[in-house]
């Protein structure tokens, strides 16, 4: 693990940046492709959706704050989590969707198209970007004897409080590997999307249902419990989210057997036109000489 990848003079650039990056370039170029088959704009809507991940980023960052709030003030050196860990993702959920209801009318993209887009370039960056976590030692799981416990070097251990020098789960890599799957899944499912809020809210129930087991072998105290040792934030959250989109999937699938329309298809490439050399049918007059 490397939570400092180099560093010139006083400036440290850490792994946790770097995956973050890599995942909002990533993001960033799948969006286009989003955007085309769902018949929008591609620049409209990778301006708002990077827009809004950006917003979602500054949540996770302030839900962080609240949980940390007290051990920030009896230590000071605490308040580096908030750079060098990933913070609540269902915080920057929270945050992101609200905003995101908000922006996409200001811009005139359709609500549920872009929110679908949403959940699928969520999925993949957090499939990225829990790397960082991993490099970092942030989110880190509870002691386990299992052969792939992971043991984080002494800088790791500095960084973030509570963090044993004993193998522990790598709650990062689960986290990861549950969200590459999930993007994998949307992808297959998006293929067969029958209407728009479908993608969303399938990514909302299966993140949460997979997070909320995920829950019970973290090892960081500092994301906060709402009944102690049984029911942590994200969990309670989780049932919330869980059952919040479990209701608006029902509603939607309802009004779209209702309504009667057809099933979403994906826009068709717009055609391009090819312009061929115009060629004269005037008959050249040949000349004989009597």
């Amino acid at each position: 693990m490397y939570p400092i990848l180099f560093q010139i003079g006083s400036l440290q650039i850490g792994m946790y940046g770097v995956m973050g990056v890599l995942a909002t370039v990533t993001c960033i170029l799948m969006l286009p492709r989003f955007a085309k088959r769902e018949g929008l704009d591609p620049r409209t809507v990778t301006d708002a959706i990077v827009f809004t991940c950006f917003v979602g980023f500054l949540g996770a960052r302030a839900a962080q704050f609240i949980v940390i709030a007290d051990d920030i003030l009896a230590d000071p050196s605490q308040a580096g989590n908030l750079v060098f860990s990933a913070g609540p993702y269902l915080g920057a959920v929270i945050t992101a969707v609200p905003f995101g209801i908000y922006w996409f009318h200001r811009q005139k993209i359709p609500l549920l198209q872009g929110l679908d887009i949403l959940a699928l370039v969520g999925a993949l960056s957090m499939g990225i970007a829990r790397w960082g976590c991993f490099f970092s030692g942030c989110c880190f799981g509870k002691p386990t004897d299992l052969p792939w416990g992971v043991t984080f070097p002494p800088l790791a251990r500095h960084m973030h409080a509570g963090l044993p020098a004993v193998p522990v789960h790598p709650t990062q890599i689960y986290l990861s590997i549950n969200s590459l799957i999930i993007f994998g899944l949307l992808m297959l499912l998006y293929r067969k999307k029958r209407f728009h809020g479908q993608i969303l809210m399938l990514y909302l129930m299966l993140y949460t249902f997979a997070r909320f087991f995920i829950e019970y072998v973290r090892g960081d105290r500092g994301r906060g419990y709402v009944i102690e040792d049984i029911l942590s934030t994200s969990q309670f959250l989780g049932i919330i989210i869980f059952a919040v989109a479990a209701t608006a999937l029902f509603l939607l699938a309802r009004q779209h057997r209702n309504t009667g329309e057809p099933d979403w298809q994906a826009a068709k490439p717009a055609a391009t036109k090819t312009t061929r050399p115009a060629t004269s049918h005037k008959k050249k007059k040949s000349r004989h000489r009597h």
